[in-house]
């Protein structure tokens, strides 16, 4: 299926009648009292058919003219709105969404969902599997810190037991990437299941690259744009010449990167020589006094010591792995 055929698809499909007794005897979710509310909890879902699915990527089709009452999920839940608009209420916050825009709703997160016309498509993504779990999100690109901080940025968002709202553009590339997902999914083939994990990883990335860039505190330079300077000069970067590059005083950009991503500009720099030197050792003939010369230490103790500290093995070592 191409993207553009996604709206006739949609159209064509007919709806099953909500038969809410019939889901909650089949699905047997628990009722669960938050803040004194009763909340259904889910840990299996239906899929565009409403027949049980249990793979660990469901797409649905939000059904028409039914409230869905407030309720939780044992896994992610993502809400795209492909067509028209929706209304999602969480924590007594009614959050109106539009064409392009998604919500990212953790697990045991109780929700509910206003009643939408057959003028809207709305898609819910339930990813079962720990998409946001260290391991996968290690597919993150290459070894640099714009990746450690995506990668922290998300397992913090674990951690605060929240939800995300991410509004992009008419153009933005999350859309497309949601198309693609969705033509995968409802119009299978050969390795699917590897495309939609892939597309999920590049969904990821955008949407946090997307956040970083709303919450800059400066319309024309972004957190990532600092990260990517540091990435690009880690050889002989300092915080002086930093500022200078995007004229902001020294003092206040340390803050900044500290209060933005949890780690001073000496530990970033760190992290990026580090990383780097850890691709040459995978990646080079290199001796390791001429990688630790290559990635900006004059002190081959000094290198070995803080390899160790971030790696928890030499370099020598990292390398016979």
């Amino acid at each position: 299926m191409k993207r553009i055929e996604l709206e006739t698809f949609f159209d064509s499909i007919i709806p099953e009648p909500i038969n809410e007794e019939k889901i909650l005897r089949e699905l047997t979710p628990p009722i669960v009292v938050v803040n004194g509310v009763p909340v259904y909890k889910f840990n299996r879902t239906v899929d565009i058919h409403g027949l049980l699915f249990e793979e660990n990527i469901t797409l649905q089709h939000q059904v028409y003219d039914h409230d869905v009452p407030i309720h939780m999920h044992d896994f992610i839940e993502i809400m795209f709105v492909y067509r028209g608009n929706c209304i999602v209420s969480i924590k007594g916050k009614r959050i109106s969404l539009n064409r392009g825009e998604l919500i990212l709703i953790n697990k045991g997160v109780p929700h509910s969902v206003a009643a939408i016309s057959k003028k809207d498509i709305v898609i819910n993504m339930f990813l079962k599997k720990d998409y946001l779990s260290p391991s996968f999100l290690k597919r993150l690109s290459q070894k640099n810190i714009i990746s450690e901080f995506i990668i922290q940025s998300l397992v913090s968002f674990r951690n605060q037991n929240q939800f995300l709202i991410f509004k992009p553009s008419e153009d933005s590339t999350a859309i497309e990437i949601m198309e693609n997902i969705m033509c995968e999914f409802f119009d299978r083939d050969f390795c699917s299941s590897d495309i939609i994990d892939s597309y999920l990883v590049v969904l990821f990335s955008t949407l946090i690259r997307y956040n970083n860039n709303q919450l800059s505190n400066n319309k024309n330079v972004s957190l990532i744009d600092f990260l990517k300077y540091i990435e690009e000069n880690y050889r002989d970067c300092s915080l002086v010449k930093m500022g200078q590059t995007f004229s902001f005083n020294p003092s206040y950009l340390s803050t900044y990167l500290k209060k933005r991503t949890g780690k001073s500009f000496k530990e970033l720099l760190q992290i990026q020589r580090l990383n780097q030197a850890a691709l040459l050792l995978c990646n080079s003939d290199l001796s390791i006094p001429e990688i630790a010369e290559e990635v900006g230490y004059s002190s081959l103790t000094f290198f070995y010591k803080k390899f160790k500290e971030l790696y928890k093995v030499t370099p020598n070592k990292f390398r016979e792995q």
